[in-house]
């Protein structure tokens, strides 16, 4: 889990230079993360949910599945998050900086299985033969309340400039979210006693 040192601390979210990202916006016609090769982009479709409507300490997935729709085989299919922390300012802490000024929104609970990668805040699942799919999943629950912006990016490989086109989808976007202070509905089991959230 490259960009979190541990289950309960999240790092900054910064976009990985290897995979030559473009500024593309959240959402578009024709949507693509730039290919400085020149080569033919490969074809996907994209399919991407996380609850706009969370509540502290009440676990979520968030679910990206990437279709490679191209004749080709994706060399190495990646995502880039951002927006899973955010800045302390001195004017938000009031006694100056910390020397960490980053503060987790979401902790990580689980993330892709195997996407570990070199690069920070970036998973990859390997190659994706054509005509198939693969589910990014990561595990999250919100810590801090409020209104927040995730932003993704899907690439074709991680370590070198491969441009992606949709056919269905956006090959990056955004998710805003708000995360409400009231702590999450439970009820208790009559067979076992314990508590658990209601349905």
């Amino acid at each position: 889990m490259e960009g979190f040192a541990r289950r309960r601390h999240v790092t900054g979210f910064a976009v990985a230079s290897g995979l030559a990202l473009a500024a593309t916006g959240c959402g578009g016609d024709d949507p693509k993360i730039e290919d400085a090769s020149g080569g033919e982009p490969f074809k996907i479709s994209v399919r991407a949910s996380f609850p706009e409507k969370q509540r502290l300490a009440d676990q979520r997935t968030l679910s990206i599945t990437v279709r490679n729709e191209d004749s080709r085989p994706l060399p190495d299919v990646a995502v880039v998050l951002q927006g899973l922390e955010r800045r302390i300012s001195e004017a938000d802490n009031g006694a100056g900086r910390v020397a960490d000024p980053r503060r987790p929104i979401w902790i990580l609970d689980e993330a892709p299985a195997g996407g570990r990668t070199a690069y920070v805040d970036t998973w990859a699942l390997g190659g994706l033969p054509a005509g198939r799919e693969r589910t990014f999943r990561w595990k999250l629950t919100p810590t801090v309340a409020g209104r927040f912006r995730v932003r993704w990016r899907v690439a074709a490989a991680v370590e070198q400039d491969a441009e992606v086109r949709s056919t269905g989808g956006a090959t990056s976007g955004s998710f805003v979210v708000r995360i409400s202070d009231e702590p999450p509905a439970t009820t208790v089991d009559p067979d076992t006693g314990r508590v658990v959230p209601s349905t």
